[in-house]
């Protein structure tokens, strides 16, 4: 598993701070840094704050969900919400967003099409997004950021094994399908600088959808 070199969530690559809606770059950290960081107060519990980097980083011992219970407590909200079973569940990333510390994660669901805006663009999504979290296990459904800070399935515990308590896994923050050629990774900061990216590989995006009737939209 790679980990940040605090012993924090894994990552290869540093993505850009801030994201949509005041959210922030996350990491659970089983050690805190002796400096370079700053206590914040909250919400939803004490945290802290990288001073080199802004990134947020939640103490491992105010995680009440590890990343194990938290896929599956995103795919029982799959399977309520859309009736959705053994859909392919992406995660994306570890953020504080909307005051709390969450997994975001996606899945295509067949039928699928709803409005959904990043800062200020808005586009047709043909995937379910949903934040799962840590704090709290609560489902978060989607919204600004694609996250609205608004419970859309409250935590079960009776609802899972207790195994999965305690459970990480080995995800990578903010994986990208992009190449890059080999020597020093470009700096992921929003902004493209041409000899950075010189040689690289790359892949198309789409957003949007080609189906013509929405279920869901507004």
């Amino acid at each position: 598993m790679f980990r940040h070199a605090s012993g924090l969530l894994g990552v290869v690559l540093s993505p850009a701070l801030a994201l949509a809606c005041g959210g922030i770059t996350a990491f659970i950290a089983d050690v805190l840094p002796t400096s370079g960081v700053r206590q914040v107060s909250g919400p939803p519990v004490p945290f802290y704050l990288e001073e080199a980097t802004g990134h947020a980083l939640l103490p491992a011992a105010a995680v009440k969900v590890e990343s194990a219970l938290a896929e599956a407590i995103a795919r029982r909200y799959l399977a309520q919400a859309y009736g959705v079973r053994d859909a392919h569940l992406a995660f994306e990333g570890f953020v504080y967003e909307h005051g709390d510390f969450v997994y975001m994660y996606h899945a295509e669901v067949p039928n699928l099409a709803y409005s959904v805006h990043v800062g200020p663009v808005s586009y047709v999504s043909t995937h379910a997004h949903l934040h799962v979290s840590a704090t709290t296990g609560d489902v978060y459904g989607p919204g600004c950021g694609l996250g609205s800070g608004t419970v859309a399935m409250p935590f079960t515990p009776e609802a899972y094994p207790a195994s999965l308590a305690g459970q990480r896994l080995p995800y990578v923050q903010f994986d990208s399908p992009f190449l890059v050629r080999d020597g020093p990774a470009p700096r992921l900061d929003g902004v493209i600088d041409p000899q950075e990216w010189a040689g690289a590989a790359y892949t198309a995006l789409t957003l949007g959808t080609p189906r013509r009737q929405l279920t869901a939209y507004g």
